[in-house]
């Protein structure tokens, strides 16, 4: 009955989730310098100035798009110019996220991300806050670019980009506009798994537990 009632609170989550998605992704995009102090910034779409560089890349591994897998690409962006942004402070860099690319016909073979040869850029997006997700085991950092990893981690990330540069860099990833220059496969969703297959959940751990309480009177009756 427990895991009933979570899997309906999961439920609940993922609708104010999608609810608050589908409101801020109708809204039209702000300056990042725009953002207000306290303001909550998940989803919020802003708009950045600025260039792609073309060697830190991070590739997010186990990524699958319309069945096929592959990866999806994090991009270092640079802010031209750097900006002051209320809660955060200076920012002179941010990640992008630019959606899915197909992985090579084997592991060692690492998609090859388009070059824009330092252009510059206006770029629209949606500002999320990535959560800590699971992983079977922390897989070290090869030192390489571009550089593949299991689940999105700032500060592991920025601290990879510190050994070499010590940018500021923001405390949230931008998902690039699937309109937009530099851009692959873009599909985004605010959770991985609908509202209604939580429900369904739900209905299988209720069943579950009232088949249970009917096998044990049954086996007691039985009994005596």
């Amino acid at each position: 009955m427990g895991l009933g009632f979570w899997q309906l609170y999961r439920a609940d989550y993922k609708q104010e989730l999608q609810t608050l998605y589908d409101q801020r992704s109708a809204a039209l995009p702000v300056l990042l310098s725009q953002l207000k102090k306290d303001n909550d910034v998940a989803y919020r779409r802003v708009r950045l100035q600025g260039r792609f560089d073309d060697q830190y890349h991070f590739l997010l591994d186990n990524r699958t798009f319309n069945g096929r897998p592959g990866y999806e690409v994090i991009s270092a962006f640079w802010l031209e110019p750097a900006l002051v942004v209320p809660n955060v402070g200076l920012v002179e860099l941010i990640w992008v996220n630019r959606g899915w690319l197909p992985m090579g016909a084997q592991r060692s073979e690492l998609p090859e991300i388009p070059s824009f040869f330092a252009a510059a850029l206006s770029l629209s997006g949606q500002l999320v806050l990535p959560t800590k997700a699971f992983v079977l085991a922390d897989i070290p950092l090869s030192g390489l670019w571009p550089e593949v990893i299991q689940a999105i981690d700032l500060p592991q990330m920025k601290s990879r980009l510190r050994g070499e540069l010590a940018p500021a860099v923001a405390p949230y990833l931008l998902r690039l506009d699937a309109a937009e220059v530099g851009s692959f496969e873009v599909r985004w969703q605010p959770v991985n798994t609908a509202p209604q297959k939580s429900l369904g959940y739900a209905v299988q751990w209720f069943l579950m537990a009232f088949v249970l309480t009917g096998l044990y009177f049954w086996a007691g009756i039985r009994k005596k």
